[in-house]
């Protein structure tokens, strides 16, 4: 039960940490959802944001260049703390922030939809929500079982990716050219500090999205040097063109600042006078990030699904894969998982534009989780590696000091939706650990550099024996 090892390049690498880092997506979808929170400050939380990445890019790669798993970070939380316990809950920690935000992504599309009928003066059809979740969904699982990852990332994701980047840094230039270049925008005045912590972590989950080049350890080419170099690039490239895309998407906003967060897809609205073909291409391509980051965070998690089931701490059949030796069942059961959450909350709350809101908090929430237990860990792995300085401490407790104000500052007393949501999956998954999860060894194993399969006493002990 073996992935197709060594089948993948730094193109795929890159592709998949842009996929889910997805310039365009983001500044349409979670920079909108901030821009709820922060208003007219959400350039300084996405600087926040983008900074806040960088010290997590630090610890992520220091964990990349040890370890290469299709477990990703719960690998690397394994061999921090050296429990399936922690393991178990940070891969399900995982696993929900992917599925959800395949969610968002969905809704986004719609509201995109939304927003430019109505600049058209244009009736949208009521198939369209449905249409718009349904191709959202299906499309990346789809992708995943049918084609081969190497096709996928390295042609499809990868090169849209890049136009989408031009896009970006292109508008930038135009609105510095057209309207100068404001430093007041950075401003965070106005803004209390929950509201602008939650705006930061809703951002950095699209920025900090790099690092899901991880769960290609097993399909990749010398994986600790590759993936490390294709994260790299990824925050480099695709946090600077959020970073740009963001100070366009203020600076050309034509009303006063303050009315910003009326606009339900402010991007859209500001281009749409520019020029109509500007508007298209900028829809056209905003959609395919959106669908592209679905197939990163679907790859992603149906990895997961099956390092765990090879672990025993999920059903067997999540390890069974396609001619072409990739997850099938684990990628239908993300995506299935991804409906649930989409429709659940649509039902519940009778909106899609509420809904959005309602998931990216909760997608950001879990992945945010995730993070500060790896930030935590980071200095025990390398403690335990022997290899821990107290220059790379301090980075590590940086990075963890960070992600833990963000997360305090965008805590609130959860709705009801949110409540149940976050009180259903502790359940479900606890009650899973009790009936089956117990009994495995979840974080139990990783591949070397040849891309075979070890366990982490075998890495620990070569570490040892070196």
């Amino acid at each position: 039960m073996q992935l197709s090892k060594g089948s993948l390049s730094i193109r795929e690498s890159y592709g998949q940490a842009m996929a889910v880092t997805a310039p365009l997506g983001s500044v349409v979808s979670t920079t909108t959802a901030a821009i709820a929170y922060a208003g007219k400050s959400v350039l300084f939380a996405t600087l926040l944001a983008f900074l806040a990445s960088l010290l997590w890019m630090f610890t992520l790669t220091k964990y990349t260049k040890k370890i290469a798993s299709p477990g990703g970070y719960y690998t690397f939380g394994s061999a921090a703390w050296r429990s399936k316990t922690v393991a178990y809950y940070e891969a399900i920690t995982e696993v929900i922030a992917y599925s959800s935000l395949n969610a968002v992504n969905s809704f986004s599309v719609y509201l995109l939809l939304k927003v430019t009928f109505q600049m058209l003066n244009l009736e949208l059809p009521d198939y369209v929500l449905p249409l718009s979740l349904v191709i959202g969904l299906i499309y990346p699982t789809l992708s995943s079982v049918i084609l081969h990852i190497r096709k996928v990332l390295g042609y499809i994701v990868s090169i849209s990716a890049t136009l989408e980047v031009i896009f970006l840094y292109v508008l930038f230039g135009y609105a510095v050219a057209t309207r100068g270049f404001d430093i007041t925008y950075l401003s965070p005045v106005g803004t209390n500090f929950s509201s602008l912590g939650t705006a930061m972590v809703l951002t950095i989950v699209s920025i900090a999205g790099a690092g899901a080049a991880a769960y290609l350890g097993e399909e990749t080419k010398k994986p600790t040097s590759t993936i490390t170099t294709g994260i790299k690039i990824a925050y480099v490239v695709g946090g600077g063109a959020i970073l740009a895309g963001t100070y366009a998407l203020v600076a050309l906003w034509n009303e006063p600042i303050q009315t910003l967060s009326n606009s339900p897809q402010p991007l859209i609205q500001e281009l749409y006078p520019i020029s109509f073909i500007v508007m298209l291409i900028s829809l056209i391509l905003s959609i395919n990030s959106l669908l592209a980051s679905n197939i990163g965070t679907t790859v992603g998690a149906a990895r997961i699904l099956f390092n765990l089931a090879r672990e025993k701490a999920m059903p067997k059949v999540f390890s069974r894969l396609n001619s072409e030796r990739e997850p099938l069942i684990a990628t239908v059961v993300v995506g299935l998982i991804s409906a649930i959450f989409a429709i659940s909350s649509l039902t519940y709350t009778g909106s899609a534009d509420v809904a959005f809101t309602e998931i990216s908090f909760i997608s950001s929430l879990f992945w945010l989780a995730g993070r500060i237990v790896d930030n935590l860990g980071a200095p025990v792995f390398y403690w335990r590696l022997r290899e821990l300085t107290p220059k790379i401490l301090i980075v590590f407790l940086g990075s963890t000091t960070i992600n833990l104000v963000g997360m305090i500052g965008s805590l609130k007393a959860p709705d009801m939706f949110q409540a149940v949501y976050l009180i259903s999956v502790l359940a479900a998954a606890t009650l899973w650990y009790i009936i089956k999860a117990r009994k495995g060894i979840a974080g139990k194993y990783l591949v070397d550099e040849n891309n075979q399969l070890i366990t982490m006493e075998e890495y620990f002990a070569k570490v040892r024996s070196r």
